[in-house]
């Protein structure tokens, strides 16, 4: 009544009190809309929320919300913000995982790749060697006798001269024979192979033995001393003519001795610096 006598004295119309009254009314009805959207919201975002509050250990911001207050809506909201929070950092983690998971599965998709390329290449391998294995079984396989006398040298020296084909054969069936690494032993294991040892005390480098005597010169036979140039050079080394000269200069003053000499068998197992892709035996010595 005071203040309806104190608009009355003072607006005799009354229109400042009722625009008073209209303001009051719209201010309540606007916090009840608000107060109405804060509590769909906080419904809308309790159902969201609602995984990532079962796994914290926070009190349920959602209990006894009957009767809330602004400021209970205010903690309610901070809480859930700090969640909300946890949740996209629990978000990014996630992602980062996944990305580095995409990463090491391309990685392995790639290597995969690699290795049926690989497997591909074997493959094709294998079936070359297949391919080539059934033609070579219809060929009679390579045979080679020692050198035992002149004749047989000269016509062995022409063939490799003239026969390109024979040569090559030759050339492949000694190296499987010869099992050493180092120039000196597959020179020896070659000799061994090319020559019968009865026959070499006849021979010498240049021809010349004791006063009347004369020998079968064995530099005189190029093309055998370039078949021994193949065969003594290995994987890392390739030896001259040279080295071949002086090797025949050495040994073959000491060929009668050498008949004397009882021969090794030597097996992969027992030689050194052997080759790992051979399994046959060979007798040989080094003087």
């Amino acid at each position: 009544m005071a203040s309806q006598n104190m608009a009355t004295a003072r607006d005799k119309t009354g229109k400042i009190y009722k625009i008073r009254e209209l303001l009051e009314s719209k201010f309540e009805q606007e916090y009840e809309a608000e107060q109405r959207l804060i509590q769909m919201e906080l419904e809308m975002q309790g159902k969201e929320a609602n995984e990532l509050m079962m796994t914290c250990d926070d009190e349920d911001p959602f209990e006894d919300t009957g009767d809330a207050t602004i400021g209970d809506v205010l903690k309610i909201l901070s809480s859930m913000s700090g969640q909300i929070g946890q949740l996209h950092r629990k978000m990014d983690h996630i992602q980062k995982e996944v990305e580095d998971v995409s990463i090491r599965v391309l990685r392995v998709e790639k290597k995969l790749g690699t290795t049926l390329a690989t497997l591909e290449q074997v493959k094709d391998a294998v079936a070359l060697g297949e391919n080539a294995a059934g033609a070579d079984a219809g060929e009679p396989p390579f045979e080679f006798e020692p050198v035992a006398n002149e004749e047989q040298l000269n016509e062995l020296d022409y063939r490799l001269a003239t026969d390109s084909t024979y040569q090559s054969n030759l050339t492949n069936w000694l190296n499987k024979k010869i099992l050493g690494e180092e120039p000196n032993g597959r020179l020896v294991e070659a000799m061994d192979l090319v020559f019968r040892r009865e026959f070499l005390p006849l021979c010498s480098w240049k021809g010349r033995g004791k006063p009347g005597e004369t020998k079968i010169p064995m530099s005189a036979q190029t093309h055998i001393m370039k078949l021994f140039t193949a065969l003594g050079s290995n994987r890392f080394i390739a030896i001259t003519d040279a080295f071949v000269a002086k090797f025949f200069l050495k040994k073959l003053p000491h060929a009668k001795d050498r008949l004397h000499v009882k021969r090794k068998n030597v097996t992969l197992a027992n030689r050194p610096n052997s080759r790992p892709d051979s399994t046959q035996v060979q007798e040989y010595e080094v003087l």
